[in-house]
């Protein structure tokens, strides 16, 4: 045991086959992980100032702000988790109560940021008008179920092969978050590249997951995380960037018209 952050003791005794922190990388990852705070305060100043724009744009402003406050809580379960297990490194990584609690919250929030931001009005049960609506809709649907579920998947698929099963799922959250951003709230060029920026960045979050697996090298950690963190600048800034749609829309789109109901 070695006198770890802040000076308390904290297990560092490296195990794995792969190169552990140093500790520059280490004070690199922990101040990433602490910027998720600053990053989505962003995103709640963004949604403060374009509420009334939301209220006449989306589907639900109330679960878009409970999947913004879920941004914030899931990396504080997650912080807590990597000072207590492993000094920050991924090794060894261990299924437990704070764990779990951060990929309930972390899982989620992409769920509930995709659900939210669907079209105002657009019911989720309903009859498609075309296959990719029949899509949306059976995705939206897996969404409130994984939601609902995700921690029984966590306690009988165990913490690895629940990210596995997830992380697809997440994806998909993702490409839905994408599209509704840019249309549900544009479409223009900032809510176009807020949406495909936001998630740019989150793919490449999971792609770092995936070279850490392959490589152990310890230091890929600061990619995983300021991949996530660096998502939701320009997600705030599609969201600052929304636009009311013109008199007359009614339900269409700001600035184009488009029969994808999303």
């Amino acid at each position: 045991m070695d006198e770890g952050t802040f000076g308390m003791d904290v297990g560092d005794d490296y195990t794995g086959e792969g190169t552990p922190l140093t500790d520059t990388q280490r004070n690199i990852i922990i101040v990433l992980h602490y910027l998720t705070f600053v990053a989505v305060t962003f995103a709640l100043y963004a949604y403060y100032k374009t509420y009334a724009i939301f209220l006449n744009r989306i589907w639900s402003p109330f679960i878009l702000l409970i999947a913004l406050t879920w941004l914030e809580i899931g990396p504080a379960f997650e912080i807590g988790n990597h000072f207590y297990v492993n000094n920050w490194q991924l090794f060894d990584s261990q299924a437990d109560l704070i764990n779990a609690s951060f990929s309930f919250f972390n899982f989620g929030s992409q769920n509930l940021l995709a659900l939210s931001l669907r079209k105002k009005g657009l019911p989720l049960l309903r009859k498609g008008e075309s296959l990719l609506e029949w899509v949306v809709i059976l995705f939206d649907g897996l969404f409130v179920l994984l939601t609902v579920a995700q921690p029984f998947v966590y306690v009988y698929l165990g913490r690895d092969t629940s990210v596995t099963f997830l992380s697809p799922i997440g994806a998909l959250a993702g490409i839905c978050t994408l599209f509704r951003v840019w249309f549900n709230l544009g479409p223009n060029n900032y809510t176009k590249w807020g949406g495909i920026l936001f998630f740019t960045l989150a793919i490449c979050g999971v792609i770092a997951l995936q070279v850490y697996r392959t490589t152990q090298l310890e230091w890929v950690h600061a990619f995983i995380g300021g991949s996530f963190v660096s998502s939701v600048i320009p997600l705030s800034i599609g969201f600052l960037n929304a636009e009311m749609l013109p008199d007359g829309a009614g339900g269409g789109f700001a600035s184009e018209s488009t029969p994808l109901n999303v």
